[in-house]
């Protein structure tokens, strides 16, 4: 994937004004530098804030405490994939298509589903008590990631009905890791 994500020419108010929702897409595949950019969106590795260190994790979103324990798997007809955000690359997990098993509201003409997990052993134990906090975490993910998608003229949409011990198979998740939800995307034209 690309070290540097590619500049969609799209200013942020521009992203939320175009963005669209659909859960109908037209059969095209996402180019691997938009993808790229998707992901980095997300998660991806920038450095840490210079003056509060309030990214210390060096994360384009925040984290409470010092662990980076929201994960995204991406998942597409050729198969499924972990995002490696210290490194910006795909870590191929399997081979077939499994996004229907994975949630019964998967679109098949989608280009992608990203699927966000929280990983309980990296959690800080002070998040463990209020689960709430990581759902915050992982949805600022989840929004970059969907606005950086509008930016590159794709439609996405999260869901949240999703079969979590099929998508923890379709991961390969490991005890402490847990499925939170769904975003798909892809063309509308």
């Amino acid at each position: 994937m690309n070290q540097t994500p590619s500049t969609p020419g799209v200013d942020l108010l521009g992203a939320i004004q175009n963005r669209r929702v659909s859960k109908t897409y037209i059969k095209k595949a996402v180019p691997l530098a938009d993808l790229s950019t998707i992901l980095w969106a997300g998660i991806g590795p920038r450095g840490t804030d210079a003056v509060s260190s309030a990214t210390k994790v060096g994360r384009t979103v925040s984290f409470s405490g010092d662990n980076p324990y929201i994960n995204i798997y991406v998942l597409t007809d050729k198969g499924t994939y972990k995002y490696l955000p210290d490194t910006h690359t795909l870590k191929f997990i399997g081979g077939t298509d499994s996004r229907a098993a994975v949630s019964r509201a998967a679109v098949p003409d989608a280009a992608f589903m990203i699927l966000f997990t929280v990983d309980n052993a990296l959690t800080p134990s002070f998040l463990k008590a209020n689960p709430a906090l990581f759902q915050q975490m992982s949805h600022a993910t989840a929004g970059f990631s969907a606005l950086t998608a509008s930016a590159l003229r794709l439609a996405a949409v999260f869901q949240y009905t999703l079969a979590p011990a099929e998508a923890a198979k379709a991961a390969a998740l490991e005890k402490d890791e847990v499925p939170l939800f769904i975003l798909q995307g892809g063309y509308t034209e």
